[in-house]
């Protein structure tokens, strides 16, 4: 018979076995991504993708039906929707992602005489943005094999396209999240679509060289190149997301110091002439220092609109 603690013992509470999070994504994160996955800016274009992959399936497996096995001459729709929802939709839902904090209500006070810096904040709310438009994408997985067993689908193609997406998404969010921070609408989207086209334009900049060796390479020859290319499209990605995260921080702001003026305007201007840049980088050189080119601008991105360090006294003036 067992001992009578035992028989006394209460029975387990399921919530017991959930992991919380872990303490290192912060709080700001949590929140966010409890309040995200409930909100209507997430709810409504998840099923909407949803039902439109739904369509794009049945349209393609008609069509292959209806033309003997090969619908080639009407594309991939699958992936015209994934391409859509994930690099388009999802990171424009973050176009108003610090209303909450810089509306009337004022709460970026709240959030910045906490232990929170303006990192935090930012940096919460772009992963939060990132992750759920990857919970997106691996809800497209099915219909992408679905597409990819009624054939007419290169699967090393498809791979590329899906890293790009991923890249182009957290540049696309963070510089969606850094637009959020000026009131005017049409503002916001003037400054997305400023970011999208330099974004692209410093990509082809960088990438271009490994592209073309990697079309030149045959078999094993085009892993190297294809790998750089990779590696290139993740340093711009770096890049922006960093220009959007330093404008969105330069927008929390406790108070206005002329000894500590706002970054924004200077964080544009970058914006704007970053493809030049890495184009004239990458003229000069055939394509090979447009790394070096896309990486000292991403430690200059770094340096702008730095929060306080130890010597509190020497930067007194700084935001935190």
């Amino acid at each position: 018979m067992p001992p009578a603690s035992t028989l006394e013992q209460p029975p387990a509470d399921p919530l017991d076995a959930c992991t919380p999070l872990p303490d290192r994504l912060g709080p700001v994160f949590a929140k966010e991504l409890r309040q995200g996955l409930r909100a209507q800016r997430f709810v409504s274009p998840f099923v909407a993708i949803q039902i439109f992959a739904i369509v794009a399936v049945g349209v393609e497996l008609g069509l292959t039906a209806a033309f003997n096995g090969s619908d080639d001459t009407f594309g991939n729709l699958v992936m015209v929707v994934v391409i859509l929802g994930v690099g388009v939709v999802m990171p424009l839902t973050n176009i108003a992602a610090l209303r909450p904090e810089l509306s009337d209500g004022r709460n970026v006070e709240l959030l910045l005489m906490s232990n929170l810096n303006r990192w935090q904040i930012v940096r919460g709310k772009w992963l939060v943005g990132f992750t759920l438009s990857v919970l997106v994408l691996v809800s497209m997985i099915p219909y992408l094999l679905t597409r990819y067993f009624v054939g007419g689908v290169d699967l090393v193609d498809t791979l590329l396209i899906v890293v790009g997406l991923l890249f182009g998404n957290a540049a696309l969010t963070a510089i969606a999240i850094g637009a959020s921070g000026f009131g005017n609408l049409l503002g916001r989207f003037l400054l997305v679509g400023i970011g999208v086209f330099s974004c692209f334009g410093t990509a082809t900049a960088t990438c271009w060289r490994f592209l073309d060796m990697m079309s030149d390479a045959t078999g094993t020859d085009a892993i190297f190149p294809g790998i750089l290319s990779i590696l290139s499209a993740a340093l711009v990605a770096a890049l922006y997301v960093t220009y959007g995260l330093q404008l969105a921080r330069s927008r929390l702001r406790l108070f206005e110091n002329p000894l500590d003026p706002p970054a924004s305007g200077l964080i544009i201007a970058l914006v704007i002439f970053t493809p030049i840049v890495v184009a004239v980088a990458t003229g000069v050189t055939q394509g090979y220092a447009a790394w070096v080119a896309v990486g000292g601008l991403l430690v200059l991105a770094l340096m702008i609109d730095r929060s306080p360090g130890k010597d509190v006294t020497a930067v007194r003036y700084l935001q935190p």
